[in-house]
C-alpha cells in the first residue's frame, strides 16, 4: 500500500499526504487552476495498492501546469504506507 506525500517542516509530523483531491480554481475566460487537496486526517488519505501508479501520480503533482504549487513548496512523493497509519487509513 502506498501514500503520496511531502515534507512540510512547519506541519508537527513534519509531512504531509495528499488526499486525492483536486479542485477547480475558475479564472478569466477559460482558464482554471486546480488545487491540490491535502489530507486533514487519516481517513482522508488516499491509499494506493500499486508502486507505479502512486509514483506516476505523485510526477503529475509535481509537474501538470494546470495544478497550483507553492513555488518553494518539497514535492509530492509516493511512499510505503506508514504504519502508524495502521489499519483505518
Amino acid at each position: 500500500m502506498y501514500v503520496i506525500g511531502r515534507l512540510e517542516p512547519d506541519h508537527r509530523s513534519g509531512c504531509i499526504y495528499w488526499s486525492g483531491s483536486v479542485t477547480v480554481d475558475p479564472g478569466p475566460a477559460d482558464t482554471a487552476t486546480m488545487l491540490i487537496g491535502e489530507a486533514v486526517n487519516k481517513h482522508s488519505v488516499l491509499v494506493l495498492g500499486d508502486a507505479d501508479v502512486a509514483a506516476g501520480l505523485a510526477l503529475w503533482l509535481n509537474t501538470s501546469p494546470a495544478l497550483k504549487r507553492h513555488p518553494g513548496a518539497s514535492l509530492w512523493r509516493a511512499m510505503p504506507l506508514p504504519t502508524e497509519f495502521g489499519r483505518a487509513a
